[in-house]
Protein backbone atom coordinates (compact mmCIF):
# COMPACT_ATOMS: atom_id res chain seq x y z
CA UNK A 1 0.00 0.00 0.00
CA UNK A 2 1.07 3.12 -0.85
CA UNK A 3 -0.46 6.93 0.84
CA UNK A 4 -1.63 9.39 -2.25
CA UNK A 5 -1.64 12.52 -1.01
CA UNK A 6 -3.91 14.38 -3.13
CA UNK A 7 -2.54 17.76 -4.50
CA UNK A 8 -4.33 19.29 -8.01
CA UNK A 9 -6.38 18.87 -10.88
CA UNK A 10 -4.83 19.40 -14.24
CA UNK A 11 -6.69 21.90 -16.88
CA UNK A 12 -5.85 22.32 -19.95
CA UNK A 13 -6.11 25.94 -21.25
CA UNK A 14 -4.64 28.06 -24.55
CA UNK A 15 -3.27 30.48 -22.70
CA UNK A 16 -2.19 30.87 -19.16
CA UNK A 17 -2.03 34.57 -19.12
CA UNK A 18 -5.61 34.76 -20.84
CA UNK A 19 -6.82 32.49 -17.92
CA UNK A 20 -5.38 34.24 -14.94
CA UNK A 21 -7.97 36.64 -14.72
CA UNK A 22 -10.79 35.08 -14.38
CA UNK A 23 -9.18 32.27 -11.63
CA UNK A 24 -7.44 35.22 -10.06
CA UNK A 25 -11.38 36.97 -9.63
CA UNK A 26 -12.62 33.75 -8.22
CA UNK A 27 -9.96 32.52 -5.91
CA UNK A 28 -8.06 35.95 -4.93
CA UNK A 29 -4.40 36.98 -6.47
CA UNK A 30 -2.51 35.92 -4.06
CA UNK A 31 -3.76 32.06 -4.38
CA UNK A 32 -1.87 32.47 -7.94
CA UNK A 33 2.12 30.67 -8.38
CA UNK A 34 4.80 31.70 -10.85
CA UNK A 35 4.27 30.04 -13.82
CA UNK A 36 6.61 26.92 -14.74
CA UNK A 37 7.73 25.99 -18.16
CA UNK A 38 8.38 22.57 -17.82
CA UNK A 39 10.55 21.52 -20.78
CA UNK A 40 9.81 17.78 -20.65
CA UNK A 41 6.51 17.84 -21.16
CA UNK A 42 7.08 20.72 -23.67
CA UNK A 43 4.09 23.40 -21.36
CA UNK A 44 4.41 25.70 -18.90
CA UNK A 45 1.74 25.63 -15.75
CA UNK A 46 0.51 27.70 -13.02
CA UNK A 47 -1.14 26.94 -10.03
CA UNK A 48 -4.46 27.76 -8.27
CA UNK A 49 -4.48 27.33 -4.76
CA UNK A 50 -8.02 26.52 -4.09
CA UNK A 51 -8.48 25.01 -0.73
CA UNK A 52 -5.73 24.18 1.94
CA UNK A 53 -4.34 22.01 0.21
CA UNK A 54 -5.34 21.39 -3.19
CA UNK A 55 -4.69 23.64 -6.13
CA UNK A 56 -5.61 23.82 -10.15
CA UNK A 57 -2.96 23.13 -12.43
CA UNK A 58 -3.28 25.26 -15.32
CA UNK A 59 -1.45 23.66 -18.04
CA UNK A 60 -0.38 25.56 -21.46
CA UNK A 61 0.93 23.73 -24.41
CA UNK A 62 4.33 25.10 -25.61
CA UNK A 63 4.72 23.67 -28.99
CA UNK A 64 2.31 21.58 -32.03
CA UNK A 65 4.24 18.74 -30.94
CA UNK A 66 3.14 18.65 -27.23
CA UNK A 67 0.80 15.72 -26.54
CA UNK A 68 -1.30 18.30 -24.63
CA UNK A 69 -1.84 19.58 -27.60
CA UNK A 70 -3.79 17.50 -29.21
CA UNK A 71 -6.12 16.99 -26.23
CA UNK A 72 -6.50 20.66 -26.31
CA UNK A 73 -7.46 20.71 -29.82
CA UNK A 74 -10.30 17.49 -28.71
CA UNK A 75 -11.95 19.75 -26.18
CA UNK A 76 -10.66 18.00 -23.44
CA UNK A 77 -9.66 20.18 -20.51
CA UNK A 78 -9.78 18.24 -17.23
CA UNK A 79 -7.32 15.53 -17.72
CA UNK A 80 -5.70 14.53 -14.81
CA UNK A 81 -5.41 14.74 -11.23
CA UNK A 82 -2.10 15.07 -8.88
CA UNK A 83 -1.08 13.47 -6.26
CA UNK A 84 2.22 13.33 -3.62
CA UNK A 85 3.72 10.46 -3.18
CA UNK A 86 7.13 9.35 -0.69
CA UNK A 87 8.74 7.60 -3.54
CA UNK A 88 8.03 8.00 -6.88
CA UNK A 89 9.66 4.68 -7.44
CA UNK A 90 8.28 2.37 -4.66
CA UNK A 91 4.71 4.29 -5.88
CA UNK A 92 5.07 3.18 -9.43
CA UNK A 93 5.89 -0.74 -8.25
CA UNK A 94 2.95 -0.67 -6.34
CA UNK A 95 0.90 0.67 -8.84
CA UNK A 96 1.83 -1.42 -11.72
CA UNK A 97 0.86 -4.18 -9.90
CA UNK A 98 -2.40 -3.18 -9.70
CA UNK A 99 -2.17 -2.79 -13.69
CA UNK A 100 -1.37 1.19 -13.92
CA UNK A 101 0.67 1.96 -16.78
CA UNK A 102 3.23 4.29 -16.22
CA UNK A 103 5.22 6.62 -18.41
CA UNK A 104 8.46 7.56 -18.00
CA UNK A 105 9.75 9.39 -15.17
CA UNK A 106 10.89 13.36 -15.43
CA UNK A 107 11.93 15.91 -13.59
CA UNK A 108 9.79 18.96 -12.49
CA UNK A 109 10.96 22.73 -12.52
CA UNK A 110 7.69 23.05 -11.32
CA UNK A 111 8.43 20.75 -8.01
CA UNK A 112 12.15 22.01 -7.48
CA UNK A 113 13.05 19.42 -9.79
CA UNK A 114 11.80 16.40 -7.95
CA UNK A 115 11.05 13.33 -9.56
CA UNK A 116 7.18 12.91 -11.66
CA UNK A 117 5.33 10.79 -13.15
CA UNK A 118 2.33 9.68 -15.49
CA UNK A 119 0.44 6.56 -15.03
CA UNK A 120 -3.06 5.59 -16.93
CA UNK A 121 -5.07 3.46 -14.71
CA UNK A 122 -6.61 0.18 -15.21
CA UNK A 123 -9.71 2.00 -16.56
CA UNK A 124 -7.72 4.76 -18.65
CA UNK A 125 -7.57 7.60 -16.36
CA UNK A 126 -4.63 9.76 -16.34
CA UNK A 127 -2.64 10.78 -12.50
CA UNK A 128 0.46 12.18 -11.92
CA UNK A 129 2.76 11.05 -9.03
CA UNK A 130 4.73 13.79 -7.37
CA UNK A 131 7.57 13.12 -5.20
CA UNK A 132 7.79 14.59 -1.77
Amino acid sequence: MIQLEFHHTGILVNSIENSLPHYSRIFGAESISEVYSVSSQKVKVCFVKNGERSFLELVEPLSEDSVVTKMLKKRISYYHVGYKVKNVQNAIKVLEEENYKALSIFNSEAFQGKPCVFLFTPEGHLVELIEE
